[in-house]
């Protein structure tokens, strides 16, 4: 008797096993609803998974406050228009074929509003005092400034408020106009110094009697923007990083990429500083002008030298027989005096006006920090005192370091945090190539292929057992050796082999030594058969 087969080891094989067994088990009516069963969930997983989608999505609005998101909303269900929510709820997208729908009952139900406008005025409204119409001009013309700042990049959106001041005769009780603009900005944006004044003169030309300088723009933080302090903030970013990157950049030749790290802060001063000097040079002169003085004295000894003629002066001297007239050497000497030169000289004068820069550099903190340097079979060592001090030196020189303006420079040598590797994020089932419907839809066909299989194998092996030759006993020798040699894949018994001169128990242990398998199964055989009655062989003998 053949031994039974051994469980198999492999749960996967125990399962299939299993699932044969009560595959075999089922009627034909219960196998034949299962294969339908099976087809059926197949057929709605392809039919879920390949039919057509809504298509792309795309906005209808985008950049929308929480209240103009829920009313555009709520007209599109109205209108029956499929519609979802993205980014945060500030945009409405439809699919691609409905937008231009959405937009048109988007326009007929006036939404977005981004604020109350002059849509506030539509319609003509009796019986309205004067005060309401200038409580209803101001909140339009606030939400109209206010979706003007929002169509800004960084805006995501802004609100206006207006205090139109009094306008009054007497001059104590005037009040100038002013405005506060609100500003939310978008995640990593900012306002620049251009955009801030722009923002204060777009206010600020809306507005009758109002000036610029009397705006004041706040983000969603409560900082206050302003032109002049963003211009000083941007000055001092823009020098600060231009000299981290300089300092950086130089020590990293000399201790390698990474192994640096710089931060500056700059404080800088933006006033207008006109300055005028006038120099005068004592070494450099010039002769304007100049006088002689001369001496009276001297002159007068000059002419006595000089001879000279006397006599009777007039007519009386030229008549006839008149005194005639004498010649000498000397004359009467003149009266004492000076006459004084004066010389005028001009000292050379230069005269210089200075404008100095807009942007000037109060104050310099700059602090480095350097890693380990690594040493050979051996942990990392920081720098020694002599090398933090020759770089100490590079900085102060690199960055311009003054110590009379009150700089200040720090240089530490301490070891970097070494960073873990990134882990690489598992990939998520949305993010699959094929969906997740036709995976489940194939998984669902290989299972019913691999039921038909193990199906049709069973028959197989089930039609084989039915073709083992089978022998009632008793039988004639000639018929045990016909069921000996034949095949077990059910074909015709072979012929038996031609007698030779062995007896009947040499040929049958000859047969058993050859093929054991095909003799055990025989045997299983008899043994498996009923008992048959008697019957006379031919030597008339009861076997």
């Amino acid at each position: 008797m053949a031994e039974p087969t051994p469980p198999p080891t492999n749960p996967l094989l125990a399962i299939a096993s299993q699932a044969r067994a009560l595959w075999q088990r089922l009627p034909s009516r219960a196998r034949l609803g299962a294969i339908a069963t099976v087809v059926g969930i197949v057929g709605v997983i392809a039919f879920l998974a390949l039919r057509p989608g809504p298509g792309p999505w795309r906005p209808v609005a985008e950049r929308l406050t929480p209240a103009d998101a829920s009313e555009l909303s709520s007209v599109l269900a109205e209108r029956g228009i499929e519609h979802r929510l993205g980014r945060n709820g500030t945009t409405v997208e439809v699919p691609a074929a409905q937008v231009a729908q959405a937009l048109a009952a988007a326009r007929a139900a006036n939404v977005p509003h981004g604020g109350v406008g002059f849509e506030l005025f539509d319609g003509t409204k009796l019986g309205r005092s004067d005060f309401v119409e200038k409580v209803d001009l101001r909140r339009a013309l606030q939400g109209e400034l206010a979706r003007t700042i929002a169509t800004l990049a960084p805006v995501e959106a802004a609100r206006v408020m207006i205090a139109p001041g009094t306008v009054s005769v007497f001059k104590d009780v005037a009040k100038p106009a002013t405005a506060s603009v609100t500003v939310r900005l978008r995640p990593g944006q900012t306002l620049a110094a251009a955009q801030v004044q722009g923002i204060k003169n777009l206010v600020a030309a809306a507005i009758d009697g109002l000036e610029a300088e009397r705006v004041v723009v706040v983000d969603q933080r409560g900082a206050m923007l302003s032109a002049d302090e963003q211009q000083h903030s941007d000055d001092a970013a823009q020098i600060e990083q231009g000299i981290a990157a300089e300092v950086r950049a130089l020590l990293e030749r000399a201790l390698g990429v990474g192994k640096v790290e710089v931060v500056v802060r700059a404080d800088v001063d933006r006033s207008k500083v006109t300055r005028s000097e006038e120099i005068y040079d004592p070494a450099a002169t010039a002769l304007r002008s100049s006088s002689e003085t001369l001496d009276a004295a001297a002159s007068a000894a000059n002419a006595a030298t000089a001879p000279t003629t006397s006599g009777v002066a007039g007519v009386q001297a030229n008549l006839p027989g008149g005194p005639a007239a004498t010649t000498g050497a000397g004359g009467a000497a003149s009266t004492a005096g000076t006459i004084q030169a004066t010389k005028n000289y001009e000292v050379s004068r230069k005269v210089n006006n200075i404008e100095e820069a807009e942007v000037r550099i109060k104050k310099l903190q700059v602090a480095v920090l350097v890693d380990y340097r690594a040493v050979d079979d051996g942990d990392p060592a920081p720098l020694t005192p002599e090398e933090l001090k020759q770089y100490t030196a590079i900085v102060h020189a690199a960055a311009g370091l003054d110590d009379t303006r009150g700089d200040q420079l720090e240089i530490r040598s301490v070891p970097f945090a070494i960073e873990p590797e990134p882990k690489l994020a598992p990939k998520p089932i949305s993010k699959l190539p094929v969906p997740l419907p036709a995976i489940l839809g194939g998984l669902a066909a290989l299972v019913a292929v691999a039921v038909v299989v193990m199906t049709m194998r069973r028959r197989r092996k089930a039609a084989a057992t039915a073709a083992t030759p089978t022998l009632a006993l008793p039988a004639s020798l000639a018929e045990v050796e016909r069921a000996l040699d034949a095949p077990t894949d059910g074909t015709a018994p072979a012929l038996p082999p031609p007698a030779n001169e062995r007896s009947i128990e040499e040929r049958v242990l000859a047969a058993v030594k050859t093929d054991p398998a095909r003799a055990a199964r025989v045997l299983a055989s008899w043994l498996s058969e009923p008992d048959a009655p008697a019957t006379t062989a031919k030597g008339g003998k009861a076997a």
